[in-house]
């Protein structure tokens, strides 16, 4: 096999079918270390086969080049909330906004994420051709497609939409693949076009609205119906359809804010969590590794923004947890890190993809631009009582609502996976960093391997 089909295996995102079976309680049902092979040739036999190969589609967001680590990371690095402070110059591009197309970090969260979307493809086809009374089909067909529909959200954030924004006319999309890939050779590894944003976005809805229509459950570890209603609010959120965010927001029940903030990143599973996704000492992370110094066991690849401790109110409890300074560091915690991600060693903090601060603010955000006030102004003071500050004014504006909803947002969601989004939806890059002055540079280049394995069929973003 010569490297160009080997590369070509791999970003059109062969399915890697070692898939793992687990047990049935919270954590230890997405354990997905691999305890069986499954055949691509005789696919997934049995509903036991299926329930393993969706266990398995969850192993690729525990991958360091996606949630466990890479993807929520730099959202807050190549935004104002966080610094590069190591060696790595790969991070160094994605700290200054000057990523180049060969940028190893972009390279391989791209396939991990086309890798996710290529699982998910597999387990829709093969639990479609399953007849078994005892399988609920719609069920495990529903959580792939949310699956799918995350990992396509999650595409379009960085290498999708406009520079001024996420659901514009024109904006660009990415290869759309929904069917799997199961070898290297024939059409199924074809280069595909780019799709528009309009037609990426169009599966996205189609997906999540078969997910919200049969799921269920309430195993944090996994996807639930409450789940993909949250990824459809953040969805329309971005896309500015705040009519349909207070649709499905008002749908979420259930949840509740954790009473104290710091709970939520040291107890695993609070009671504001939506989405959790859970990391032992197998399968673990690399999150408090790179935020940690050497002399704690880490590395110290990135801090806390300089600017982000000021950018919190005087008596906000949320500050100690989002960036560790001189006036509340202890032994444990070394300035100039976050106490999110702390378990260095074992590398077992779990990623929370969704909880329901997001969801409320979220919320509050779409009332707010719909004119409705009042309610969004208590949504807002209800996140900002739980750390501790007093009530903003009803005299608030519109506008000056809405901003003080969104400046909630980059405290509360801090070092989560949010900023760059938030920015990149709301056309305010030049305003968190005015050093980014080329606004081709709010869409990452489309890695280099990718248009080498597709010449002439998938296009890079314009400017790079």
């Amino acid at each position: 096999m010569n490297f160009s089909s080997i590369r070509r295996f791999t970003t059109a995102a062969a399915f890697l079918l070692t898939l793992g079976f687990g047990t049935s309680s919270c954590e230890d049902a997405l354990q997905v270390e691999p305890r069986a092979s499954l055949d691509a040739e005789a696919g997934l036999e049995t509903r036991q086969d299926i329930e393993a190969g969706l266990l398995g589609a969850y192993d690729v967001l525990q991958s360091v080049n996606y949630w466990g680590l890479r993807y929520q990371l730099f959202a807050d690095l190549g935004a104002d909330n966080a610094r590069h402070t190591g060696t790595f110059p790969s991070f160094a591009q994605i700290a200054q906004n000057q990523i180049l197309p060969d940028n190893v970090e972009v390279t391989s969260m791209w396939n991990s994420i086309y890798g996710g979307i290529n699982r998910a493809n597999f387990i829709i086809q093969q639990a479609e051709k399953l007849n078994d009374p005892a399988f609920n089909k719609n069920q495990a067909i529903a959580e792939a497609r949310a699956l799918r529909a995350f990992h396509y959200m999650n595409l379009i954030g960085y290498w999708g939409g406009s520079p001024q924004g996420y659901g514009y006319a024109g904006g660009l999309g990415v290869p759309l693949r929904v069917v799997p890939t199961t070898n290297i050779t024939g059409s199924e590894i074809a280069p595909i076009a780019r799709a528009s944003e309009a037609e990426v976005n169009a599966l996205i809805r189609s997906d999540l609205d078969f997910a919200i229509a049969n799921l269920g459950g309430s195993n944090k570890a996994r996807i639930t119906k409450a789940g993909a209603l949250a990824l459809r609010s953040r969805f329309e959120l971005r896309n500015r359809n705040y009519d349909a965010v207070i649709n499905y927001t008002a749908q979420i029940t259930g949840f509740s804010l954790e009473p104290v903030y710091a709970n939520i990143f040291t107890q695993k599973n609070s009671a504001e969590s939506i989405w959790e996704l859970p990391f032992d000492n197998v399968d673990s992370n690399s999150l408090a590794f790179f935020w940690f110094p050497s002399a704690n066991g880490g590395r110290n690849e990135v801090d806390p923004a300089t600017a982000l401790p000021a950018a919190h109110e005087s008596g906000d409890t949320r500050l100690p947890v989002n960036a560790v300074t001189a006036a509340n560091a202890t032994p444990v915690y070394p300035t100039g890190t976050t106490r999110k991600y702390f378990r260095v060693a074992a590398g077992d903090d779990n990623a929370i993809l969704v909880r329901h601060a997001e969801v409320l603010l979220t919320r509050a955000e779409a009332l707010a631009q719909n004119g409705d006030l009042v309610p969004a102004l208590g949504i807002l003071n209800t996140v900002r009582s739980r750390a501790g500050l007093t009530p903003r004014a009803t005299t608030l504006t519109k506008d000056q609502l809405i901003a003080a909803i969104l400046q909630e947002r980059r405290i509360e969601l801090a070092q989560e996976g949010h900023r760059w989004f938030d920015l990149r939806r709301t056309n305010t890059v030049q305003a968190a960093r005015a050093d980014v002055t080329q606004t081709f540079r709010h869409l990452w280049p489309i890695p280099q391997r990718e248009l080498q394995t597709s010449p002439g069929v998938v296009e890079q973003n314009p400017g790079y």
